[in-house]
């Protein structure tokens, strides 16, 4: 049996080895973003193609720097697998599903016994007034959407809370395909419902959602929002500082202040 010096020359190089190649091995099987980099999951950013941009790691709290100056190139350090949605809630259901099944005005029917994936019930796309029966005719969109919250101070965020940002009903809404398409991932000062009367409790999410994260808003967004919201009569919601977020999914209705 080897003694404990002989024991630690056996194993310190392969050790050494090992630490020395965890920065790369932890970021290899992920995909690359449109700036040609991506976060490794100990948070610093690394560049993999030419003319990339390196951006501040995820534990620079200092001075709380975004990754661009302007909401205009927010996609490019945006990496989907970093905000993973939908979450799987049960055997089969994901949020998607019970965020279309709380917010049917009529009870739903499923394409399945196991209740896995809704067929048809009866909605409103509030940012048009449109009315579908279909599931399938609508997308889930994120009022604030996650690119937009990375740009911002969201990428700093743990990996926890990026996750519970993206499934939280507080900031999911079903609209048709059409209205998901043409907002995008654009803030509320370059976009807003065409439905008027939706105006306050849109921008009474965007308040509530970026109050609940923390979430540091571009000044043009902020801007619009407190300008909309001064015609409206819609209280702040109560957060309590420092209280974990929990991914809930509030049954019967639209999870908005409305």
């Amino acid at each position: 049996m080897p003694n404990l010096k002989s024991l630690a020359l056996l194993v310190l190089p392969g050790l050494l080895a090992g630490l020395s190649s965890m920065p790369v091995q932890a970021h290899l099987d992920k995909n690359t973003d449109l700036n040609g980099g991506h976060y490794d999951y100990f948070g610093n950013y690394h560049c993999h193609q030419s003319n990339c941009r390196m951006a501040p790691s995820r534990n620079d709290f200092t001075a709380r720097p975004r990754l661009t100056n302007s909401n205009r190139d927010q996609d490019l350090f945006y990496l989907e697998d970093d905000w993973p949605h939908w979450m799987l809630v049960g055997s089969c259901q994901n949020v998607r599903t019970q965020i279309l099944e709380a917010t049917s005005t009529v009870p739903v029917t499923w394409t399945n016994p196991r209740h896995c994936e809704i067929r048809e019930g009866s909605w409103t796309d509030p940012y048009t007034g449109e009315e579908f029966t279909r599931a399938a005719r609508l997308e889930i969109d994120h009022i604030i959407p996650p690119a937009y919250a990375n740009a911002a101070n969201g990428y700093q965020w743990s990996d926890e809370k990026r996750m519970q940002f993206a499934n939280d009903p507080l900031n999911l809404i079903p609209v048709s395909r059409d209205s998901h398409r043409k907002k995008r991932d654009r803030g509320i000062g370059n976009w807003r419902p065409g439905e008027e009367s939706f105006h306050c409790e849109y921008a009474a999410a965007w308040r509530d959602v970026s109050t609940k994260y923390d979430l540091d808003l571009f000044q043009r967004d902020r801007s619009r929002m407190n300008t909309i919201l001064k015609d409206c009569d819609i209280p702040e919601r109560d957060f309590e500082q420092g209280k974990k977020t929990e991914v809930d999914v509030r049954a019967n209705g639209i999870p908005l202040p409305l």
